[in-house]
């Protein structure tokens, strides 16, 4: 028997949150953490307020089209951070029902493990782009005999003309670089939750399988009723191991789905504008070029990680009914069968999450998305031209 628990990368995020006082310990936050929150909160709506307005300013169709993309992008990127926050006690309620569990076989335990491991790889790519990007934007404005901001954003002091101007515009604009670590951090949590879940509807479709069996050792020879009792015990088990499953994804369904359901309407609209900004070729130097790469690396990878792992727990939570049919069903008693009829008709319908109770978050929601992405920036094709 071998206990998960939450792995270290989630931890040290949470660790850094409560050293800087933007978590709290205890049940009641303080004056100086409910402040801080507070400041951080109004500070970044500030971020997408300037693209906005940048962007209906902006003397070119171009720069109002990439203004306008980062303005989304960051409106979404407040709504994170402000869940991140102030739902602490729902993310780390979540992340003990979901994450903490028995897996009972080694071999099971050795799959799961490589596949979070896996996935803490790629969350380490991630977050070195990330550091990148946000460097090179911090270097920008020094690269160059001018000084100037990789994106005109609006900025009420006159930052072209003043010394004192552009180093208050530079601190604002390298603060809220920093803040964004924030919203980031809390889309890794989400992504490891999503794949907590499918990957605990796997491990529990390899438990159904070995319903009624001994393993981890040598052969162990039982009488027969010796071994329907095992497979009723392991049955009602795993029973009670679905239900819960169900129940924790259904409580982080709700709590993500108003998030999920701004990032499905927007992320559209923010790969289209760095795919137009890409295909036009709107950047005067390769640090903006970079830039609208990760932006167009951003907006896909976020929006194709939910749906990705939205579809692995539709995948993983629809095999399920052939896991029973492949354990030892045959010759169990009569109230075993009557479960396992019973457990397997309701195994029939997969776990699929839906989004404002209307976007499946599969893959084709992901295909549509960027299908819809495609007809709009032709529509901007046609106008620039």
């Amino acid at each position: 028997m071998h206990s998960t628990r939450v792995h270290k990368v989630i931890n040290q995020i949470i660790s850094f949150c409560r050293r800087n006082d933007l978590w709290h310990g205890e049940d009641i936050p303080t004056a100086t953490q409910l402040g801080l929150k507070s400041f951080c909160c109004i500070y970044y709506c500030l971020f997408p307020l300037s693209f906005a307005i940048g962007a209906m300013t902006s003397e070119t169709i171009d720069e109002s089209v990439f203004l306008a993309e980062l303005s989304i992008l960051t409106a979404v990127l407040t709504v994170k951070n402000w869940m991140f926050l102030w739902k602490q006690k729902s993310i780390t309620g979540l992340l003990d029902r979901v994450c903490v569990f028995s897996i009972r076989n080694d071999e099971d335990f050795s799959f799961f493990n490589g596949k979070v491991e896996n996935f803490i790889k790629f969350v380490n790519v991630f977050a070195c782009g990330t550091i990148i990007c946000s460097l090179g934007c911090s270097a920008f404005p020094f690269i160059g005999k001018t000084k100037a901001f990789v994106m005109d954003f609006a900025f009420p002091l006159d930052w072209r003309n003043s010394e004192i101007g552009f180093w208050m515009a530079y601190i604002f604009f390298t603060s809220e670089n920093v803040l964004t670590f924030l919203a980031l951090s809390f889309s890794v949590i989400i992504w490891y939750l999503l794949l907590q879940c499918s990957l605990r509807y796997k491990i529990l479709g390899m438990e159904i399988i070995n319903l009624g069996r001994i393993t981890g050792g040598g052969k162990v020879k039982m009488l027969e009723k010796e071994q329907q009792t095992i497979y009723y015990r392991d049955l009602v088990a795993s029973i009670q191991a679905h239900l819960h499953l169900r129940e924790s994804i259904d409580e982080l369904e709700s709590f993500l789905s108003t998030l999920f359901l701004l990032q499905l309407t927007t992320s559209g609209l923010c790969i289209c504008g760095s795919t137009y900004c890409l295909a036009f070729d709107v950047s005067v130097n390769t640090v903006e070029r970079i830039i609208h790469v990760y932006t167009l690396f951003n907006s896909i990878a976020e929006l194709f990680m939910i749906t990705y792992l939205g579809n692995e727990i539709l995948l993983s939570s629809s095999s399920l009914t052939y896991s029973l049919f492949e354990s030892e069903w045959i010759r169990q008693i009569h109230s075993s069968m009557k479960c396992i009829i019973i457990f397997g008709e309701y195994l029939k319908l997969p776990h699929e999450m839906l989004i404002g109770k209307l976007y499946p978050l599969t893959l084709e929601t992901f295909t549509r998305i960027l299908k819809s992405s495609y007809s709009l920036f032709n529509i901007l094709k046609n106008t620039k031209q």
